[in-house]
């Protein structure tokens, strides 16, 4: 019986470029023999790759007693990218080069409880300065990846939430700042964006899971290289999986969502009911600077504040857990802000879950490891969905031309 996602799939052209990536330089035949592709097949696709000015020839390589064979490497200022993770209470910006290399970071104005018409102008601002500093040449700028929380409807690029005020449900978030950028935009869940970006960055195999916690809780499915995104792109509402049936009812219509008991809001609003603890911590910020400093005060052995992170990490163990026995991964990534401080206690207690209460575990073992760049896997992987988008416009690698 074949698992699930374990498909045979025609490698694309964004595999290949990845491959080049990840080898530094590389001949046509060592492509083809580690994607199963033909050479003939190799060539055309890295023929379509130098075409696009994306790769070139490097030198050649000794080859037994054969003609050498020629080794092609990527081009990093071929192109640039923009990724943004954007939600209410955090905005940090990229920008990416074809390598994957950070050009820039900073930290960019966040939603709040504003418009989007207050937001977004300051945004394209901030996108620009951040432009400004790479010294990218504006022609070679390919769009921005917006990375951010759904539900939301990415072909038309609009949100369909009324976070963080009723503005924002529809309104045309792409198109708008697209027109005050005059790049392409590109909207993504930013729990599938945060895998894209551990893609890029290397640091996982080709089929994972992702428990991205930043403003809230999601997940995000990489299989077989390629992002699961279900029937509308929103990816999984790891949030809205209830761990507590009589718990608080959640605007989803469920009671006891993950998100309600173990998200940043939830844990940072029973701190701020411990007047000596939103004190101590000097509580009182947005819910993830809370957050941040209520984990950062577990991290360093404050009973109160543990005391707060193990029922998060206890809920979210359960909820992630269920994650593992509906699609049988053997590998989950934790990405975003939330656990840049405290991420290693959530890591720890997840792995020691997987050992003894996932299903399968008496068939295969199921690793919990965080991201490389845990705080900005997701606008990293909004820049590259931004040469995603360009590389699966030229379809995929296909057959090599009929001959005869």
């Amino acid at each position: 019986m074949r698992a699930f996602g374990s498909e045979t799939r025609v490698p694309t052209l964004v595999a290949v470029l990845d491959l080049i990536r990840e080898r530094g330089t590389v001949s046509r035949v060592e492509l083809a023999e580690a994607t199963g592709l033909t050479q003939a097949s190799m060539t055309h696709a890295v023929r379509k790759l130098m075409a696009l000015g994306f790769v070139h020839e490097v030198g050649t390589a000794r080859s037994g007693r054969g003609t050498p064979r020629r080794l092609v490497g990527i081009q990093p200022d071929a192109c640039y990218m923009v990724g943004v993770q954007f939600d209410r209470f955090i905005s940090v910006g990229v920008v990416v080069d074809l390598a994957g290399r950070v050009v820039v970071r900073r930290e960019l104005p966040r939603a709040g409880e504003r418009v989007p018409e207050a937001v977004l102008p300051e945004l394209a601002q901030g996108v620009q300065s951040m432009l400004a500093a790479a010294g990218a040449p504006r022609d070679r700028v390919r769009g921005i990846g917006l990375a951010t929380y759904g539900p939301q409807d990415r072909e038309a690029g609009v949100l369909l939430t009324q976070q963080p005020t009723p503005e924002w449900r529809g309104f045309p978030l792409a198109a708008a700042l697209e027109e005050a950028t005059g790049l392409p935009v590109t909207i993504e869940n930013d729990a599938t964006a945060a895998g894209i970006g551990i893609q890029a960055l290397g640091g996982s195999s080709s089929s994972f899971a992702v428990v991205f916690m930043s403003g809230g809780i999601g997940s995000g499915l990489i299989i077989d290289g390629h992002p699961y995104r279900g029937s509308t792109s929103n990816g999984l509402e790891l949030g809205h999986i209830s761990v507590d049936a009589l718990g608080p009812d959640c605007d989803c219509g469920n009671r006891g969502c993950l998100d309600n008991i173990a998200g940043p809001i939830a844990v940072s609003g029973r701190a701020r009911e411990n007047p000596g603890l939103a004190a101590r911590l000097g509580l009182g910020q947005d819910p993830l600077r809370d957050f941040t400093e209520i984990g950062r005060a577990a991290v360093a052995g404050d009973a109160e504040a543990s005391e707060l992170i193990d029922t998060s990490i206890q809920r979210l163990c359960v909820a992630t857990v269920t994650l593992v026995n509906l699609f049988d991964v053997g590998r989950v990534v934790l990405a975003g802000h939330a656990f840049a401080d405290v991420g290693p206690l959530y890591r720890e207690a997840l792995q020691d879950a997987f050992d003894n209460t996932v299903f399968m575990r008496q068939v295969h073992s199921v690793k919990a490891e965080l991201a490389d760049d845990v705080a900005h896997a997701a606008s990293i992987g909004g820049a590259m969905v931004v040469l995603r988008n360009i590389l699966e416009s030229q379809n995929s690698v296909g057959r090599e031309p009929a001959t005869g």
